[in-house]
């Protein structure tokens, strides 16, 4: 391992180095340093861009290197015990920790997740030219940027739309999206954010899920798909900004969010309507918002609750936190609300080896044309659900 000369050593995570290499690649125009106090001060007061872009890390150590920083002094950054980058001190400067707080979350100052992020700003800030080591592996790096103009030239694309996704699990109001924009749309980047901290299902077999529906189901070459790390920049209202920002600067010229999207806020002003979009003037890229949608038991298909004509008794939403609740117990969720194989790739991540037994014993009754194969924890499910879907004894 590099020895760390901890004296000349500035300490930042992942979220902060994945943030610096965001504004290094030109993804966060207009911004394409890191502000000063005299620039702080004025992006708070004209809402130039949506977050005062500043590095201000916590740590005692931390403190008492910015504190003692000089003008023109070389820090190298670490993160996780190893240097990625070094950054030449141009001034350190005092900030409101709440207050930054404030204007990250968007006001939630008393959530667990807003205490997690307190806890990682430090008392100081600083600016100055930085430079990161290129050996280090990012999700978006210029390989993606080439790789859509390539794409959208390659397809002779006219319009690209983006969208930032989480499908914890895919579902069918994903894939019915994904259709609705492609009628529109000649090229689709999905964003599939890849958190620090993933909860029941890991970003490996999100991405798998993702992959697969687009492999089987969609016009895979009309589509990419790019991971994006959930940074604690994207949370709050001001988040939905950033996407729009990134996606914009990665040459996307339309961003669909659903308008149940709850950091996406609207206000009117002169019996007009506004968006969180229009507080900013440098988001050129057209916003489209979807209205939610859901299964209707009257209409027997997908619909939109806007144009539907029953009853919200007759719904049934797609919450991903019902849908995981259902997996986690083991269970195949409905295939009105999962594609059975999606449902049989989650089920066989979870709970791994928990048929052997059970398929050594009768995989014979899962015979395909009279001819038994091997079978494994996927197949088991995927024939399982078929045998669920037996109408004629009902």
């Amino acid at each position: 391992m590099e020895s760390l000369r901890r004296n000349n050593s500035l300490f930042i995570d992942q979220e902060a180095l994945f943030a610096l290499f965001l504004c290094k690649e030109g993804l966060l125009e207009p911004v394409s340093h890191l502000m000063n106090e005299s620039e702080m001060q004025k992006n708070e007061k004209n809402q130039i861009f949506p977050l005062s872009f500043i590095l201000a890390p916590a740590g005692k150590r931390n403190q008492e290197v910015l504190q003692n920083a000089s003008k023109g002094e070389i820090l190298n950054l670490v993160c996780d015990y190893k240097i990625c980058g070094e950054l030449i001190v141009d001034s350190v400067f005092p900030i409101d920790k709440k207050q930054r707080l404030i204007q990250i979350t968007g006001g939630d100052i008393y959530s667990k997740k807003a205490q997690n992020i307190y806890k990682r700003l430090g008392d100081f800030a600083l600016c100055g030219d930085y430079q990161l080591t290129p050996q280090i592996t990012y999700p978006i790096n210029q390989t993606l940027k080439d790789t859509i103009l390539q794409t959208k030239k390659t397809i002779q694309a006219s319009s690209i739309t983006s969208i930032m996704l989480d499908v914890s699990p895919i579902t069918r109001i994903h894939e019915r999206i994904f259709r609705l924009i492609l009628d529109e749309n000649e090229l689709l980047v999905l964003f599939l954010f890849k958190k620090q901290n993933e909860n029941l299902l890991s970003f490996e077999i999100r991405k798998q899920c993702l992959e697969y529906v687009i492999e089987n189901y969609l016009p895979k070459n009309r589509i990419l798909i790019f991971p994006l790390n959930a940074i604690y920049l994207f949370e709050g209202a001001h988040g939905i900004l950033l996407n729009a920002i990134i996606s914009q600067n990665l040459g996307c010229d339309k961003m669909v969010i659903g308008e149940t999207h709850p950091n996406l806020t609207f206000y009117y002003e002169k019996q007009k309507a506004y968006s969180i979009f229009d507080t900013t003037k440098e988001i050129k890229i057209k916003v489209k918002f979807l209205s939610e949608f859901v299964y209707c038991q009257q209409c027997k298909t997908i619909v939109s609750v806007k144009t539907c004509p029953h009853g919200k008794h007759h719904h049934i939403n797609y919450h991903a936190r019902f849908i995981q609740a259902i997996l986690q117990s083991g269970l195949i969720p409905p295939p009105i609300l999962v594609r059975k194989e999606i449902s049989a790739k989650i089920l066989a991540h979870l709970f791994p080896s928990r048929f052997g037994n059970l398929i050594k014993q009768f995989g014979t009754m899962f015979a395909d044309n009279g001819i038994i194969k091997e079978q494994s924890e996927e197949d088991f499910y995927i024939k399982l659900s078929q045998l669920y879907q037996t109408h004629s004894l009902n």
